[in-house]
């Protein structure tokens, strides 16, 4: 699969096209966040895992970088400790760069997934949660929610999005029993998400990838003249 690094206005990014991809057809597209201390790169095995004939992947940089170490990089501080300031700022360049990434490749609305690892994940539904209209579903990848005061006022009045949850049970970052306040957090405000869990750390395993290829692939069919098969 081929892969490119774009210097957007908002965000730098990775982009990784399928197959044979076409610049004039419509492939239904995926963003993925990466977590705390790392960088685009970091979920872009991910792409020819999930499908490589079926999507458009792009992955971008967060736009901080931690306090205490100034090569990694991060949407806000962690840990729970996020400050109102980093997150506003994180959303407003996730929003400016998922709208120009919208636009370079002409992806209409509701033919876009979103989702993430980590802190990946809780920004995917800080920015995600109150875009129904935008993105067809989420993905949290061993993610969780610290605070939701500030997103609850934000959540739409319909709350049918579909949310892929999924947490290792041994996770020695992200607690297992944060993945399961989500979990109850989202359902108590009318979601229904999808949750996995599997006897694993703080990563990403062969089992979970197939779930969440499956999910996808019910979620988000590709375009039939996208691929060939």
């Amino acid at each position: 699969m081929k892969r490119s690094v774009d210097s957007g206005s908002f965000l730098d990014y990775l982009t990784v096209y399928p197959d044979e991809y076409l610049e004039e057809k419509p492939y239904p597209l995926i963003i993925l966040l990466h977590g705390f201390g790392a960088n685009k790169d970091d979920l872009s095995d991910l792409a020819p895992l999930i499908g490589r004939t079926s999507y458009l992947y792009v992955l971008p940089d967060a736009p901080l970088f931690a306090a205490d170490d100034p090569t990694m990089r991060a949407w806000y501080e962690r840990g729970g400790r996020e400050t109102p300031a980093a997150v506003r700022e994180a959303l407003a360049a996730l929003d400016g760069f998922v709208q120009e990434v919208m636009a370079r490749f002409r992806v209409p609305a509701a033919r876009v997934v979103l989702g993430g690892f980590s802190q990946g994940g809780a920004m995917s539904l800080r920015y995600g949660l109150p875009r129904p209209d935008v993105f067809a579903g989420l993905v949290v990848l061993s993610g969780s929610l610290r605070q939701v005061d500030d997103l609850t006022p934000t959540l739409p009045a319909q709350r049918t999005q579909p949310i892929f949850v999924s947490h290792g049970r041994h996770d020695s970052m992200v607690p297992f029993a944060w993945s399961k306040d989500l979990v109850d957090y989202l359902q108590a405000q009318g979601y229904q998400p999808t949750y996995r869990t599997y006897p694993i750390d703080h990563e990403i395993s062969p089992a979970l990838v197939r779930d969440l290829r499956d999910w996808l692939s019910q979620l988000l069919p590709a375009t039939p003249h996208a691929s060939k098969t």
